[in-house]
């Protein structure tokens, strides 16, 4: 909690129309989530002004609203006008993170960043009052919100991380630097303003050189540019590595069933109820974690059993005898490819739904292709493409003498034809980036099937 006072001082602001001595309980960035004795931050997007939204805020129980000199704000309204409300954001949140006890565990990779996060969550909770991030809060304005969010006696504050332009984990850094740092993968993602994976690992690998000198950093055994990440380590700082086939933590043995995965370490059998090679590597990096920070193995192994990943994350549910998979919160080439590695044809009926990745630059036909001839490779079958961009992934499927490829304009179209093709015992599999919210199809499907 802040007074006013508190709050202007720190973050370089003027207070207007309020009593100094009120006490802030919580923030938001949202006027249809205000809370009582709250501050609202009036940021501006591409879309809405905050400060638009200040009076609604005010009289929904925020005490104060903090804003820009430049806003047009009522003048009778109870207000703190700084210079920027996104760097006052991150001024206070880097304020309240000193006067915390919590230890900040950081996770940033091309793949498996939320997932990652939730299962940190999962095994620390058994023993420790943790605090996470909510959905992708992981840029320059949900990374601060969820450290002003935070409880103050959190033991455990886990972060994401996210980057899709150069400098951007440094800016997160410097607002929080992790003390326990995890890197899952370097990938394609965002290689739009990147150039190569080269500089998306370089990227990524700021969240080790920025580190606690005296914390302790995980990373990804069977990485792309594995050198140059852990020479990012500062030499002050214990290292683990984590993995399947290699690394400090790895599994005696392992399988990978159809939705699940099954695995012993250290002579404890595990079960986990998500599947795919990719999935597993998450889940002994927060075994890494889990262990360095004394969870025993028997504690983990109840918690990852009945594991739940996040929405439109390997989400499955069942419609009329008909499997759907919606995979479609995001997509890049590295977590298409594993996903068409994950599912095997085995006699089902398996029909996937692909949409646009996004974010590719130059590299963008060429990558749709690629995943065209992959899909191939892997011995599926049906494949139903819906946007622009993976028009190419059927042209290349096509040519690969793949017969049962259908491409789609839009969602709509995808959904008629597949209100009509789909029948019991199928399995409909749905990726794509979060631009084109192919969600929406599932929505559909499950009101007309």
């Amino acid at each position: 909690m802040f007074t006013v006072r508190e709050i202007a001082f720190i973050i370089g602001g003027k207070a207007k129309n309020i009593d100094l001595d009120l006490v802030v309980k919580d923030f938001s960035i949202d006027s249809r989530l205000i809370k009582p004795d709250s501050a609202f931050f009036c940021i501006k997007g591409e879309k809405f002004d905050g400060a638009d939204f200040a009076e609604e805020a005010i009289s929904k129980g925020s005490v104060v609203a903090i804003a820009p000199f430049s806003s047009k704000i009522a003048p009778h309204l109870p207000v703190i006008f700084v210079d920027d409300t996104v760097l006052a954001m991150a001024r206070l949140a880097k304020e309240k993170l000193k006067r915390m006890k919590a230890k900040v565990i950081g996770v940033t990779g091309s793949v498996g960043k939320t997932t990652t996060k939730e299962l940190i969550f999962t095994i620390l909770s058994t023993h420790y009052k943790v605090f996470k991030s909510r959905k992708s809060f992981n840029n320059h304005i949900g990374l601060p919100l969820t450290i002003l969010e935070a409880p103050f006696h959190t033991d455990y504050l886990i972060l994401e991380y996210g980057t899709n332009h150069p400098g951007e984990i440094r800016y997160l850094t410097s607002i929080a630097r992790p003390n326990y740092p995890i890197i899952t993968k370097i990938g394609t993602a965002h290689i739009e303003f990147f150039g190569t994976k080269e500089n998306i690992a370089f990227e990524k690998g700021t969240l080790f050189k920025e580190m606690d000198y005296s914390g302790h950093a995980f990373l990804n055994a069977s990485t792309d540019f594995f050198d140059i990440l852990k020479s990012m380590i500062p030499y002050t700082a214990g290292k683990t590595t984590f993995g399947l086939d290699t690394g400090d933590v790895k599994p005696e043995k392992y399988g990978l069933e159809e939705f699940s995965s099954s695995f012993s370490y250290k002579g404890k059998e595990f079960y986990f109820p998500l599947p795919g090679r990719g999935m597993l590597e998450n889940v002994m990096g927060a075994i890494a974690i889990g262990e360095h920070l004394g969870i025993p193995l028997e504690d983990m192994q109840e918690v990852l059993k009945d594991f739940k990943g996040e929405k439109m994350r390997m989400e499955k549910k069942v419609l009329k005898d008909i499997t759907i998979i919606n995979d479609a919160y995001n997509s890049n080439p590295d977590s298409l490819t594993e996903l068409l590695r994950t599912f095997k044809e085995n006699g089902k009926r398996l029909i996937f739904v692909l949409g646009d990745m996004l974010e590719l630059g130059e590299r963008a036909e060429e990558e749709h292709r690629k995943i065209g001839r992959i899909f191939k490779e892997l011995g599926h079958k049906i494949l139903v493409t819906v946007g622009e961009l993976s028009k190419f992934i059927s042209e290349e499927a096509k040519k690969e003498g793949i017969t049962e490829v259908y491409h789609f304009n839009g969602k709509e179209e995808v959904v008629s034809f597949l209100r009509d093709y789909l029948k019991p015992g199928d399995w409909l599999i749905l990726k794509a980036s979060r631009g084109l919210a192919l969600e929406e199809i599932v929505n559909k499907l499950e009101e007309i099937l």
